[in-house]
Formats: structure tokens, C-alpha cells, sequence
């Protein structure tokens, strides 16, 4: 890993800190699914391929949660993959279910998130 890559890992692991963050490489290792949050110290929750669900803490993600220490907290054993990732939902709750599925929305809108014409508060753009 070059500096570049371990700035990005860095980034990648603050911006954590408040929301909900899926490792997509748990996933596109066809283990199941793998959620975090905290950044470098944290909790964690999985949903296994197996059905096996899995919540607890980590300590140390630097530069990023695969570096993590693991401390399993509870595990409980569901029908299926379904069934466990909907114990993660509704561990998760509303905060989960709006971090994970709002399509990477940016936690604080910049400037240029809006058109140069743009005016607060006259209902639209331009107007």
C-alpha cells in the first residue's frame, strides 16, 4: 500500500464515525454483509452467507477495518442470509437503513452542490 492509498483508507475509515459504513470487500468475498461505525474504534454488526448474525466492537482500524481487533459481543444463529440481515435492520434501525441505502449522500452539502444561479429560500433553482 502506497501513501496514496493509505490516505484514502484514512478517509474512508473517519468518514465512519458517524454513520454506517458497509465493507464491500466482505461482501464481494461472498461472505455476506459487513457494517460498521465509529471509525478507528467502533461497533460492527454482519449478516453471514451461512445465516449467522453477528454484532459487536473493534478497536484500531488503521488505516482501515480489515487492520481491526474484533470483539464479538453476541451471535445468533437465523434460517438463512434473510433472516440474518433482517436482525441487522432492525438492530440498525431507522439511522442504519437511512446511512446504508441514501446512495453515498454527502454527510455536509458543499457550495457547489448548488447551480450558480441558485437562490435560498425563493423555492427553486433561479427563481
Amino acid at each position: 500500500m502506497d501513501k496514496e492509498e493509505f490516505v484514502a483508507w484514512q478517509a474512508r475509515t473517519e468518514n465512519s464515525r458517524f454513520k454506517w459504513t458497509e465493507d464491500e470487500i466482505y461482501r464481494l468475498n461472498g461472505r455476506g454483509v459487513f457494517y460498521y461505525m465509529g471509525g478507528v474504534d467502533g461497533i460492527y454488526m454482519a449478516a453471514g452467507k451461512d445465516g449467522t448474525f453477528v454484532i459487536g466492537t473493534y478497536e484500531g482500524a488503521i488505516p482501515h477495518i480489515g487492520e481491526a481487533s474484533f470483539t464479538k459481543k453476541a451471535e445468533i444463529r437465523c434460517a438463512d442470509f434473510s433472516v440474518a440481515f433482517e436482525k441487522a435492520v432492525n438492530a440498525g434501525g431507522k439511522k442504519f437503513l437511512a446511512d446504508v441505502f441514501s446512495a453515498g449522500a454527502p454527510d455536509i452539502p458543499s457550495k457547489r452542490a448548488y447551480p450558480p444561479n441558485h437562490k435560498k429560500g425563493r423555492g427553486g433553482y433561479g427563481r
